[in-house]
Order: C-alpha cells, then structure tokens, then sequence
C-alpha cells in the first residue's frame, strides 16, 4: 500500500479490516488490548514504534483518550518496576500540528 496515492490509500484501507481484527480478537483472548508504542533500547541504540499487544491492566494498556504515558525501566534504580509517568495530552489538533511541522523539518 506504500506505493498507492493517498486518495487510493484512503480508499483500499477497509481491506485491511479483517486482518486488524483478528489482531484485535487475539489480543483480547489474552486478556491484553492493541496500542501503539515506541520502545528505546539504550544499550542496543534501537528505537521501535509499532502496534503491540499489552495488558489490558497495565499502565499503556489503560490509557484512554488523549492521554500519553511514560514508562522508564531501568536495572539499576527501577529494578522491580517501571516509573510510570502519565497525563493529558496535547489533543488532536495540536499533535497533528507538531507532526507536520516535523514533516516540513526533515523535507
């Protein structure tokens, strides 16, 4: 679909309904929910950002609305558990703002 204009994009998007779908039943039958995440790995300097399956409890799993959250893991001081840091958003408008001023940056 990368090659497709985006009025083609837009249009052909329902095709890929089942298969979300069945992401979506599958993480439900585990008890977790789809959101996207980005993922910093310090020692490895990798970056990851995609759609990932996480518990429905947990704290990236009950986000809701606009709401971002933050979580730190870190083996020598947050050894147990992750720092949690979570609040409002930015909201749509003002995201989508910030996303295409980026876009412009690296045109």
């Amino acid at each position: 679909m990368g090659a497709l204009s985006v009025d083609d994009f837009l249009a052909a998007l329902p095709e890929l309904d089942a298969a979300m779908q069945l992401r979506c039943d599958a993480a439900a039958a585990r008890g977790h929910v789809l959101r996207y995440a980005a993922t910093v790995d310090v020692a490895a300097a990798t970056l990851t950002v995609g759609l990932v399956a996480v518990g429905a409890a947990s704290p990236l799993g009950a986000l809701a609305g606009s709401d971002n959250l933050v979580e730190v893991y870190s083996a020598a001081v947050y050894p147990a558990s992750p720092l949690v840091v979570r609040g409002a958003g930015a909201g749509a408008a003002s995201t989508a703002a910030g996303v295409l001023a980026d876009m412009l940056d690296l045109a």
